[in-house]
């Protein structure tokens, strides 16, 4: 079994669990927390300082977040309105 550390987990936490709070204390600054956190870790992952990596725990947690994106993203279509050209174009897009 590898050796695992879960440093880089604690401190993406660090850094996601402030940002709603941070942006509350703004409220003239409209935009979501989630892209605070992405500019977040753009600036402190590898991409950039490279104070956060990505290890295994830290892998998990973003295939884990992925899925509950992707599976969120599919219950805001609306099967129903999917007809005609528009259902055309999705297809042609697929």
């Amino acid at each position: 079994m590898p050796d695992m550390s879960f440093v880089s987990l604690f401190a993406v936490t660090l850094v996601a669990l402030p940002a709603p709070f941070l942006l509350g204390l703004a409220p003239k600054v409209r935009i979501p927390a989630v892209v605070l956190e992405i500019v977040a870790g753009i600036v402190l992952g590898p991409s950039g300082l490279g104070r956060i990596k990505a290890d295994l725990p830290v892998q998990i947690v973003a295939l884990l977040g992925l899925a509950f994106l992707l599976f969120l993203a599919s219950l805001e279509i609306d099967v129903h309105r999917l007809r005609g050209r528009l259902l055309g174009s999705a297809l042609l897009g697929y």
